[in-house]
């Protein structure tokens, strides 16, 4: 197209015959006209060609963005799995993500959209949930990322419902889900389920510690005293009688 284009451009040009006389097609106006018209066209396909240009880089550039904001959202996954499976001193690890950020929040409130939460590295080297976003810089461009924790509702098959029912709640699954702004503010947003299938329990053999000992406590420690206590006779070793009043 390109090349008929400028061979008529041409031919308008050297539209005089060899003989120096002027062909009786090439009248002024005729040939003023066929130019504008192919100038026209010239213009219009270069038009064309820059915009597929732009879609082009945008659409390569979007996909870069895309596959950072991949990486980061399965940063926090794997923070969630790794917090979500761990126990200590000072609570079971479901309790973190059950009840965020710290195993102290509630069940309802502390969830949803309204709740802004991100992972920090605590002093012992150790995922955590903090509330809050971050910001992330790779290769100097500045991304901020959070995420959100959502309860989880599952029919009378079995199947997660699309939409929370309270009625039905599942206590075992939680949906986490990750939104990462890119530097020229796309969002992208990245969910996942969790569920819990680790059963740890404590023992508890006697009561000699005496009261006191509110806990929390790790889900494999060893428990031998009680936060408080009425009326309650604690002196036989494993066993507790109720007294009289």
């Amino acid at each position: 197209m390109k090349n008929k284009i400028l061979q008529k451009i041409l031919g308008f040009i050297f539209c005089i015959k060899k003989s120096g006389e002027i062909n009786r097609r090439c009248s002024t106006g005729q040939i003023l006209t066929e130019l504008i018209i192919a100038i026209a066209i010239t213009v219009i396909l270069a038009a064309i060609g820059a915009q597929l240009i732009g879609v082009s880089l945008y659409s390569a550039g979007s996909s870069e963005e895309r596959q950072t904001a991949t990486r980061l959202a399965e940063e926090v996954f794997e923070a969630l799995r790794a917090i979500s499976q761990g126990n200590d001193a000072s609570s079971q690890g479901w309790n973190r993500f059950y009840l965020p950020p710290d195993g102290s929040g509630n069940e309802s409130t502390s969830k949803g959209i309204a709740n802004q939460y991100k992972i920090i590295v605590s002093a012992s080297s150790t995922w955590e949930i903090a509330n809050g976003s971050s910001t992330i810089t790779l290769e100097g461009k500045d991304y901020n990322r959070y995420f959100i924790i959502e309860n989880v509702s599952r029919d009378s098959s079995g199947a997660i419902e699309s939409v929370y029912n309270s009625s039905n709640d599942d206590p075992h699954t939680q949906k986490a889900t990750v939104y990462v702004f890119s530097p020229n503010g796309e969002q992208f947003a990245f969910s996942e389920y969790f569920s819990r299938y680790l059963n740890e329990s404590t023992a508890q053999t006697n009561w000699s510690d005496g009261s006191g000992q509110c806990g929390p406590y790790g889900a494999t420690s060893s428990v031998s005293g009680y936060c408080s206590q009425s009326n309650i006779d604690t002196s036989g070793g494993g066993n507790f009688k109720l007294q009289a009043q």
